[in-house]
């Protein structure tokens, strides 16, 4: 029978009975864990587990005291000589359940005389390499490419610690993977849209008149075919948002002029919560909106499809775009009188930019004068097609400051305007038409008069700006 015993890292060296400065020290653990340790002392064993996690493994010698006939001069006490693979597993594992990584032995190949197994245990197994001996050096191939070590524990170590880092990469895929199943794919399908639709990746329009487009029938997101392959955001069913009903809110007078917040309107969906938002990025004021009056979100989760989008207004009546996948916010009356019920004006769209909001509303809609004397003044062009509106409305990019992700917003004004005070206009360099219920030679309303025209609401529209160019 065999006499094993474990030797220390250090007998790997020729002087291995000498005192050396490398030699580990061991104390009794069990003896010191006999007493249930309070938590304030529970910092040394978390401290020294996370070393122990860092330090590079360590091989543990299993020697074989017996005399080995033959034995190679290369080789010390790890030198088993002729035995099995079976022998192998019962000397380094036992009966162990968690046997420590790093023990190992050499023997000597029971079938090709003159070859060497290197055996050790990592991970509860046991794991068998060549090893060969050539010029003084260790290595596990004849290949003069391969790396070649002065001693045989450095080789030990050397695979100990390629073990570990396939291990830890193993494990950090198997968390992906748990996480990938964890997060539910999109299941989209070819789409036929009734009504004006952007995709919720690039934020583009997605054209045509059927098929424009694919839907996820789980959680209703919206793209274009190519931008599919994008969609990275989980796949989750919309929840309808549940709050209180917000009580009467007083006059807006009293309050700051850069005070939009949640609170300030009465939101009905987390998309219009986060165009609220935008807005006070924007720190346009308060006081400009009617906090009390209906301020409808048309995004896809609070506004059904209809077969046609349009909605009348004016006497004589013209058709105008129901502004899907944006929200209204309503502005304060402006105080003018008319001749006339404003209702039986025209509606339209203005796009601007996000940061000129304030300086055109007190600009362009400020007080009018008429004067005969005055120069001309510029034309404006409004549409009644909000896809027109959107193409021509900038996309400002913002970090939302409660999710922290990367957004954009547009905006555009939605106005009244006086009909026979404006002309007509087709769009300059578009060739096809751009809205399947407005003809592109007709799709701008162009006016100078601008007391004929009354801001009526601000319309807003946020999207993810991950893959935005801008």
């Amino acid at each position: 029978m065999l006499n094993i015993r474990v030797s220390p890292l250090n007998m790997a060296d020729n002087n291995s009975l000498k005192y050396s400065s490398d030699q580990h020290t061991y104390c009794d653990t069990q003896a010191l864990s006999s007493s249930k340790p309070s938590p304030d002392e529970n910092w040394p064993k978390k401290m020294l587990a996370a070393l122990q996690d860092s330090a590079p493994p360590e091989p543990i010698r299993l020697a074989c005291m017996s005399p080995v006939p033959n034995r190679p001069y290369f080789f010390e006490e790890e030198f088993h000589g002729k035995i099995s693979r079976e022998k192998v597993n019962e000397l380094l594992i036992g009966g162990s359940v968690d046997p420590a990584n790093g023990r190992f032995l050499v023997r000597e190949s029971l079938s090709a005389i003159g070859d060497y197994s290197l055996s050790l245990t990592y991970g509860g197994k046991v794991e068998h390499y060549r090893l060969f001996y050539s010029n003084g050096k260790y290595s596990t191939s004849k290949e003069d490419k391969e790396r070649k070590y002065d001693k045989l524990v450095d080789l030990v170590v050397d695979i100990l610690e390629m073990l570990r880092y396939v291990e830890e990469a193993q494990s950090a895929d198997k968390q992906e993977k748990k996480a990938a199943e964890k997060t539910k794919i999109h299941s989209f399908k070819l789409y036929d849209y009734k009504q004006p639709k952007w995709c919720d990746i690039c934020g583009g329009f997605m054209w045509g008149l059927k098929g424009q487009g694919m839907r996820c029938d789980v959680c209703g997101m919206n793209v274009h075919q190519k931008c599919s392959k994008d969609a990275k955001r989980e796949c989750k069913k919309p929840e309808l948002k549940e709050r209180p009903k917000p009580g009467k809110k007083g006059s807006t007078a009293g309050l700051p002029q850069h005070s939009i917040s949640a609170e300030t309107f009465s939101t009905q969906c987390y998309y219009q919560e986060g165009c609220v938002r935008f807005l006070n990025h924007l720190n346009i004021p308060v006081s400009l909106f009617d906090v009390r009056a209906l301020n409808p979100c048309y995004c896809s989760n609070c506004c059904q499809e209809v077969e046609t989008p349009l909605y009348k207004q004016g006497d004589p009546p013209r058709e105008y775009s129901m502004p899907m996948g944006w929200c209204r916010f309503q502005f304060m009356s402006s105080g003018r009188t008319f001749t006339e019920n404003i209702t039986s004006w025209n509606m339209a769209f203005l796009s601007l930019s996000a940061n000129e909001i304030t300086d055109v509303l007190e600009t362009m809609f400020g007080a009018q004068t008429e004067n005969s004397d005055e120069m001309p003044k510029p034309l404006t062009k409004f549409t009644p097609s909000i896809i027109c509106a959107d193409l021509d409305s900038p996309a400002t990019k913002y970090i939302d400051q409660e999710t922290d992700e990367r957004r954009a917003g547009q905006v555009v004004l939605q106005v009244y305007i006086q009909p026979y005070s404006y002309r007509l206009m087709g769009r300059a360099g578009s060739k096809e038409e751009i809205d399947p219920y407005f003809k592109k030679d007709t799709i701008y309303w162009v006016t100078n008069q601008m007391s004929s025209v009354v801001p009526f609401a601000l319309l807003v529209k946020t999207m993810d700006a991950t893959y935005l160019q801008l």
